[in-house]
């Protein structure tokens, strides 16, 4: 019989095409989106099963879990979802038998932790920025590092702020201010300015198969999400960093693990224990990333990876670069926006190219608009909550990365 496996989260852009590449691997797939989210579907799984979203009822996300799993006889859950993981993580023994391919909550708490990982890659000898973990705004601040720096949650997620550069000691303590009222602590971080990989791993018994992808581009600019991608055979140095951290937790499963270089040394910048939301790249590159990530977890026989590369891959992020367009023209920056879409032109003209998600995909507009609409109101609301004096964001470099 052919094992079963349910996805849990499968929107843009990863979420399609995980589902997509496990079933063409022999699968069976069963595809799941929390209530009430318009995204979800795709070709395939137009119609997703709806799970009570794992923040808001967390007990009664897991019921639904072990319940499905129990209905729907399926062998192993695969959370995409950084909320999902954290929730399945901490909660291992009221899933019971379920078999998830992820973190348990030491391996999170030690990697996924911002504020940890920083100890554990100085316990290892690694290249550590200076962190401070700041729970409480009356604490000493003689030891924070110097602006610029960059500000983190402790946990990532989809409703946490995201990690910013901040360039006076104001945006500084208003943003850590924001994330110790909001319950979930800061990580003030020493600023590493440098070239950014990214290197996306499986890590089993016997199996650590990897692609290292240089980020050429993020948004926003200089320290957000990666949105285009190379993959290389090189630097050594990165996938040390990965394996060494990976190997201190003895963590099986897939992994995206962000490193910084300077003058030579390699940064540990953030780790996700999950098929993160670049996964396409590695497909792209040739790495059936799913498909090994669930075989290696449970250790199914597979082919393995043999390393080669397709010539000339490059991914980029559409929905992000979309936004970035859309912010050069809010901001009357016509360069700034032109530059982007011949970026776009020239990966969709790409025969090896990847434009994650596709903009053929017809599930992509309304998802996009959706995207949009919320990027607006957010932003709305923080200018409402601000001076209107507020300069103007500076124009968009493609260099340096920052950790």
């Amino acid at each position: 019989m052919r094992m079963s496996v349910m996805v849990l989260w499968t929107g843009m852009p990863n979420g399609h095409r995980i589902v997509r590449s496990l079933r063409a691997a022999g699968f069976h797939v069963v595809a799941a989106h929390p209530e009430g989210a318009a995204a979800g579907r795709g070709w395939g799984h137009v119609r997703p099963l709806r799970y009570p979203a794992a923040l808001r009822d967390p007990d009664a996300f897991v019921e639904w879990v072990v319940r499905t799993c129990d209905e729907r006889r399926i062998d192993a859950v695969l959370p995409v979802d950084e909320d999902i993981s954290r929730v399945m993580a901490f909660r291992r023994a009221a899933l019971g038998n379920v078999r998830v391919v992820g973190p348990t909550a030491a391996q999170y708490d030690a990697l996924a932790n911002k504020g940890r990982l920083a100890s554990v890659t100085d316990a290892l000898g690694l290249p550590t920025p200076v962190t401070v973990e700041v729970g409480d705004l009356a604490a000493d601040r003689s030891g924070w590092p110097a602006v610029p720096c960059m500000v983190k949650p402790r946990t990532s997620g989809s409703e946490i702020e995201a990690p910013q550069r901040v360039d006076t000691e104001d945006a500084r303590d208003a943003l850590v201010a924001r994330l110790v009222a909001s319950g979930h602590g800061a990580v003030l971080q020493e600023l590493i300015e440098g070239q950014r990989w990214v290197v996306q791993s499986v890590r089993g018994p016997g199996v650590f198969e990897y692609v290292v992808h240089r980020v050429d581009l993020e948004w926003p600019r200089g320290c957000g999400l990666a949105t285009l991608k190379r993959p290389f055979l090189a630097p050594q140095g990165a996938v040390d960093v990965a394996r060494a951290l990976l190997d201190a937790v003895d963590y099986h499963g897939p992994s995206g693990i962000s490193v910084i270089e300077r003058d030579g040394h390699f940064y540990a910048h953030d780790v996700n224990l999950r098929l993160g939301a670049t996964t396409g790249a590695s497909i792209a590159a040739g790495f059936d990333f799913p498909r090994r990530a669930v075989e290696a977890a449970l250790e199914l026989p597979g082919a393995p990876f043999g390393g080669r590369l397709r010539h000339g891959a490059e991914h980029m992020r559409l929905d992000k670069e979309v936004e970035a367009i859309a912010d050069a023209v809010a901001h009357r920056r016509p360069r700034a926006a032109l530059a982007c879409l011949r970026r776009i032109a020239r990966v969709g003209l790409n025969p090896a190219g990847m434009l994650d998600p596709s903009p053929l995909n017809v599930f992509f507009a309304g998802h996009l608009a959706a995207r949009l609409v919320r990027r607006r109101t957010r932003t709305a609301d923080a200018v409402a909550e601000t001076s209107t004096d507020a300069p103007a964001p500076a124009a968009e470099p493609v260099v340096p990365r920052t950790a």
